[in-house]
């Protein structure tokens, strides 16, 4: 798989939706595997922001992934927050 730059809170829910679509499972069937309902997966990916770091870990290990922290290849460290 692709490494996915993930630099923004929305971001982050556009590649986990991406992620879960590409192994063609549905939000009520990540949320069976994490032990949450669809909607709280729905709300996850389109608002990540406003989640926990558990659940967004708890989605990250449901669809076999992980986070990965290292240096900017730019040379720009300016937030994009």
């Amino acid at each position: 798989m692709k490494n996915y730059p993930v630099k923004t809170p929305e971001q982050l829910g556009a590649v986990l939706q991406g992620c879960r679509k590409h192994r063609k499972l549905t939000q009520a069937q990540v949320g069976a595997r994490v032990g949450l309902p669809q909607k709280e997966i729905s709300k996850l990916e389109l608002t990540p922001a406003r989640t926990s770091l558990a659940r967004v870990f708890k989605l990250l290990a449901a669809l076999g992934l992980e986070i990965v922290v290292r240096e900017r290849e730019t040379a720009d460290n300016a937030s994009e927050w």
